[in-house]
């Protein structure tokens, strides 16, 4: 009897460490997705931030200008190749990504609308940026991840056009399938956090994030937000989607290993009274990077669409001042200019030779030591 006790105990500290790192943040009876790590019953509401605005539009935003320069690279030199087989990456725009890698094409929240919103974009956010990759320089897209359901991440125009043209697999977070299904799109798979779909020599993960979902006055939460884990041969690619900051971050880099390139989002955080929890600032995007030991920070969602109150220049000028006063490696920091492409440097091998203290005696006279 005690031997069966035991067990039981075992088995239930065994698996408890299992159930803390995968939270079901779906709630049966209200039939909506909560987010584990924060008290969303705290954060302030429409009507507060419609007060803000006004007064904050009235008095203070017609007396500030935006001095930042946009790097676009002209569109006759953008020229991803159909396949890449080593690791390469192109910035569209916003959390528009190309990822080619293991000669698979990988899109990431694909937008190319000139605007996004309701009723097709008629009320919502204009492009500020062109895509940087024209729509008919793109390679044969294989894959698209989805994080969530919001207008700028979910366009039905780039992804049914996607559809048409390519004949992608769509992953996308829980709830979001019944969407893109009624676009006519065919090949969708959705996912909890932490499942996984393989495309090749490529997997792909779900991963937590701290957000919310929107399409309309009546559906806020019924779908899923995620982040994507990204693991191919030789380099891992972690996509955060949008997310405030929160615990489990060092929770995605145990559960996906080394991560070569983190793409993290950078704007639309202010005011941070209401923005806070659900959208990273620059300096918090830093601890993200330093939370995942990521070798190299890709920087997104800024200079596209104007979401929020800061300027659609500050992200990148805050992300270097923050990164600078870290003491954080420049060249660890990639900003890309519209259309840029960049390889991700192969992972350095650990050629290490570990000695035994009679090995190391009997180099001694060699090495000069007494």
């Amino acid at each position: 009897m005690k031997l069966y006790l035991l067990i039981i105990v075992g088995s239930v500290a065994l698996v408890s460490p299992l159930f803390a790192q995968h939270p079901a943040p779906y709630n049966p009876e209200t039939g909506r997705f909560e987010n584990p790590y924060c008290d969303e019953d705290e954060k302030p509401g429409i009507s507060d931030m419609i007060r803000w605005k006004f007064s904050y539009h009235l008095l203070q935003k017609p007396f500030i200008t935006d001095d930042y320069r946009y790097e676009v690279i002209p569109p006759e030199y953008v020229n991803p190749p159909e396949r890449f087989h080593g690791s390469m990456m192109t910035w569209v725009g916003h959390s528009t990504f190309l990822i080619q890698v293991d000669g698979v094409n990988i899109l990431t929240d694909p937008v190319w609308s000139e605007r996004v919103g309701f009723f097709g974009g008629k009320i919502g956010h204009q492009r500020y940026t062109p895509p940087g990759i024209p729509w008919e320089k793109l390679p044969p897209i294989d894959v698209v991840v989805i994080s969530h359901s919001h207008f700028d991440h979910l366009d039905k125009a780039t992804v049914t056009r996607l559809n048409d043209d390519f004949k992608p697999v769509f992953l996308i977070p829980m709830g979001v399938k019944e969407i893109v299904e009624e676009w006519g799109v065919g090949s969708v798979h959705e996912f909890h956090w932490w499942e996984s779909y393989r495309f090749g020599s490529v997997e792909f993960i779900a991963t937590p994030a701290q957000h919310q979902s929107q399409r309309s006055l009546t559906d806020k939460n019924t779908t899923l937000w995620s982040g994507w884990g990204i693991l191919a041969s030789d380099v891992t690619f972690y996509f955060a989607g949008d997310t405030g900051y929160f615990e489990g971050f060092t929770k995605i880099r145990n559960r996906l290993g080394p991560i070569d390139v983190a793409m993290l989002s950078i704007g639309a955080y202010e005011p941070r009274w209401y923005n806070g929890a659900y959208h990273l600032d620059p300096d918090e995007a830093l601890t993200v990077f330093e939370d995942l030991n990521a070798r190299y920070f890709a920087a997104m969602h800024w200079g596209t669409f104007d979401q929020a109150e800061e300027l659609l220049g500050d992200p990148p000028k805050a992300l270097r001042s923050h990164a600078a006063r870290r003491n954080i490696d420049p060249e660890t920091i990639w900003i890309f200019a519209f259309g840029e492409s960049r390889a991700v440097p192969p992972r350095l091998k650990d050629n290490r030779i570990i000695y035994t203290l009679d090995m190391l005696n009997t180099f001694k006279p060699t090495l000069g030591i007494q």
